[in-house]
């Protein structure tokens, strides 16, 4: 029985620790196709993204992914361990399959007014398509955007009038992963952050969440 969408966005969690068997290309398809159909401003898609997977690729990301090791990442998730090698590959998780999301600030929609452009709006709509198409092909993914921006453009030879908006790993969990339990499943109520007509208003919904994470469950 096919999964509906609120399914699909309580099943996705954050993976950090991945399976090196690589993505099929139709899972990579579908991914890219997810993102080709979301909405942009004025329709003018202004994406652009470089798909990683080979070895060589990946020599190039464990070098812009190597910010100073920092404690607090591990202690809010124990997948982040790096198995002894706290100087390199810090936040690279092993990932077999990579996106790189950018938007050419070119083709943008520019506001009238202030000028502002929708291309990281538009660039960030794209990004969470894909990773709920990953999610509904039972792939994990973590979203990306510590890492060194400078030195990803230039490793990868990025166009200058492309603008990085974040990166996306992808693939299959590692046999040991588990779940974080201190994050997974774990949302505010509607009335936390929504509101009605006023922001001293919260907003009351009918709405009752029946979903439960298996994979929650069986770690208890």
């Amino acid at each position: 029985m096919p999964m509906d969408f609120m399914d699909i966005s309580k099943m996705r969690i954050t993976v950090r620790r991945y399976d090196p068997r690589p993505v099929e290309k139709d899972k990579i398809d579908c991914i890219l196709e997810a993102g080709r159909w979301v909405p942009t401003a004025v329709d003018y898609q202004p994406q652009r993204i470089l798909v990683m997977d080979r070895p060589e690729h990946f020599l190039k990301i464990r070098e812009f992914c190597t910010f100073s090791f920092d404690q607090k990442y591990r202690d809010i998730d124990e997948n982040a361990g790096l198995h002894g090698d706290e100087s390199h590959n810090v936040y690279y998780y092993g990932a077999p399959l990579v996106f790189l999301v950018c938007y050419d600030r070119n083709v943008c929609w520019q506001h009238p007014e202030s000028g502002e452009s929708s291309g990281l709006i538009d660039a960030t709509i794209v990004q969470t398509h894909m990773m709920l198409e990953a999610a509904s092909l039972g792939l994990g993914t973590v979203w990306i955007s510590y890492f060194d921006k400078k030195k990803a453009r230039e490793l990868l030879h990025i166009p200058e009038h492309f603008e990085i908006a974040g990166m996306l790993y992808a693939g299959y969990p590692a046999a040991d992963f588990k779940p974080n339990r201190k994050l997974s499943g774990k949302r505010y109520p509607v009335s936390h952050t929504c509101f009605d007509g006023s922001f001293d208003s919260p907003y009351e919904t009918s709405y009752t969440d029946t979903f439960k994470d298996s994979r929650l469950e069986e770690e208890k």
